[in-house]
């Protein structure tokens, strides 16, 4: 089973379908969940590909493959930095696979010709990722011009879950400063009833699955009926009962 830390030194996580991480989690709990995930064929897409002193994702896997065990699985990992959101919508929207090398039928002769066509970010080889994992989607919206990043955010996580729909995958999204993330939430279409709600929490509606780090800080828009959870000492963990998790008791082993 997955997992969030390296060697198996923490709790292995439930099987989920959508994986929301929040929270003060080790920088490298996207390499673990990737490294350790039990299908083969990762795409991490993450906003901090400049990070200084070479401190990015890629970096920190390049570091990790000393082994021939991390090594092996490391080639399965796929790693691309979307500089911009608006470079993160086009490749949600566009990302598919494809096989380059499958003969394809040319429309005027009825004949099978094989195309090899050139590499493009937007197409990856079958059988596709089994696990597409977004990685600090806030960080677009720190020094935001965008008159609403709240809402850019959640169209963002929106594209994000069509995409692993789509591709039959499962979606993991890492955000340390989603609790930062306020947008107003406006009732029977009053803007006099107009309340600031927490992205995170609207966020959660869309989730199966949240890991908290930070435990000491519940969230009582996420304490509700329609919500579950359970404290392993090092993170909560949440499930929407409203999403019908992949287990139906879900638990930290």
């Amino acid at each position: 089973m997955a997992s969030l830390f390296p060697n198996d030194d923490g709790p292995l996580l439930p099987k989920f379908s959508t994986l929301l991480v929040k929270g003060t989690y080790h920088a490298t709990a996207p390499l673990n969940l990737a490294l350790t995930f039990p299908t083969r064929g990762i795409i991490i897409l993450s906003s901090r590909g400049q990070e200084k002193n070479g401190d990015s994702l890629r970096a920190s896997l390049q570091a990790q493959t000393m082994t021939g065990k991390i090594s092996a699985l490391a080639e399965h990992v796929q790693i691309l930095y979307p500089p911009t959101a608006a470079h993160m919508a086009l490749l949600l929207s566009a990302l598919q696979v494809f096989n380059t090398e499958q003969p394809a039928v040319n429309p005027s002769t009825s004949t099978s010709v094989t195309e090899t066509k050139p590499y493009s970010p937007h197409v990856l080889k079958p059988p596709g990722p089994a696990l597409i994992i977004i990685h600090e989607l806030s960080a677009y919206f720190n020094n935001s011009n965008s008159s609403s990043p709240s809402s850019a955010y959640l169209s963002l996580l929106i594209r994000a879950i069509s995409l692993a729909s789509r591709l039959g995958s499962s979606l993991a999204v890492f955000d340390a400063h989603i609790g930062r993330l306020r947008m107003p939430v406006y009732r029977d279409l009053n803007p006099h009833l107009e309340r600031v709600q927490e992205v995170a929490s609207l966020a959660g509606n869309y989730i199966e699955l949240t890991v908290d780090f930070d435990v000491g800080k519940a969230d009582s828009e996420e304490s509700s009926e329609d919500f579950g959870s359970v404290e392993s000492g090092l993170f909560r963990l949440m499930w929407n009962a409203q999403t019908e998790p992949a287990s139906s008791n879900p638990r930290i082993e």
